[in-house]
């Protein structure tokens, strides 16, 4: 494609034309210089890929360690959230990014940032950081979408997407994530018995997964003893509505010390809701000029 000083006067573009495209640009260039290339495509043909080499294996032991002491916080405190049901022992730690620094350098890693940002452009935004502790015994999620609420058939240009960081190794005796390759392209909600067509998420320990939240997928029973640790960064378009409202609790001090971006994604500059017609504001417009790829 030619850039704009290529084509110097004889560009006739709209003014938000041509910074659309610039986005695309910048995440073709980050795409090319982190070499993910080959991730790309896998994320195109299955609809999810994996990463390794994202952060040493130290960072990993810190993040289960964190995880699992906010989770017992949590069964301290009461507000433990059960994912298997009243009886069952699989937990979720949520409002991970508001509760410490380390979550605040997973959800900037360079690598699976891009390749969100390849999925839903530069202007999605952050909707949780969860842990997720599966145990032995629990029976297998519900195979779903990351696009609850949304109407069939589903956008094909998703509305959601998700990162998954591995702590423990991902098989299918220790209860990975469950997905049905391809199915992204569907742009429906699972049929009934969609499990039964379903494959582990197969990982190991230290890596980072990346996929289209149209991507059928749930989490897998763990028939092994101990408990896998995993952890969500999910991100939406920009006019959906978070799960948590990070923006709320986070303080400036720690939008300061992190790269701008950041602001950007846990909702500083969402023009959204409107206050004082809030939504012409110069941050949040800049994202409303159209551009011929869904994902700009």
């Amino acid at each position: 494609m030619a850039s704009q000083k290529q084509l110097g006067d004889t560009d006739q573009r709209h003014p938000t034309m041509i910074e659309s495209h610039k986005r695309l640009d910048r995440m073709r260039d980050e795409i090319i210089r982190l070499g993910l290339e080959r991730n790309v495509l896998e994320l195109e043909l299955y609809g999810y890929t994996i990463l390794e080499n994202v952060k040493p294996l130290a960072f990993f032991d810190e993040l289960r360690e964190t995880i699992l002491r906010l989770g017992e916080e949590d069964r301290a405190a009461g507000k433990r959230i059960p994912l298997s049901g009243p009886k069952g022992s699989s937990y979720l730690v949520a409002w991970l990014l508001a509760r410490g620094r380390i979550f605040e350098e997973a959800v900037m890693a360079e690598k699976p940032l891009a390749l969100i940002t390849y999925l839903m452009g530069e202007s999605c935004q952050i909707s949780s950081n969860h842990g997720h502790v599966r145990c032995e015994g629990d029976p297998p999620q519900g195979m779903h979408t990351d696009s609850p609420m949304v109407p069939e058939p589903i956008p094909a240009a998703s509305v959601a997407s998700n990162m998954m960081w591995v702590m423990d190794d991902f098989s299918l005796e220790s209860g990975a994530t469950l997905v049905i390759p391809g199915s992204h392209k569907r742009q429906n909600n699972p049929s009934p018995g969609a499990i039964k067509q379903a494959i582990p998420m197969e990982a190991k320990k230290g890596s980072v997964a990346v996929f289209n939240g149209n991507l059928w997928h749930s989490a897998g029973a763990r028939t092994m003893p101990g408990e896998r640790v995993g952890m969500t960064v999910y991100f939406n378009r920009m006019y959906v509505r978070p799960q948590e409202d990070l923006n709320s609790v986070i303080s400036d001090e720690v939008v300061v010390r992190n790269p701008p971006r950041f602001a950007h994604l846990i909702g500083r500059n969402n023009p959204y809701p409107a206050k004082d017609f809030g939504f012409f504001n110069a941050k949040g417009a800049s994202y409303f000029g159209r551009t011929t790829d869904p994902r700009g």
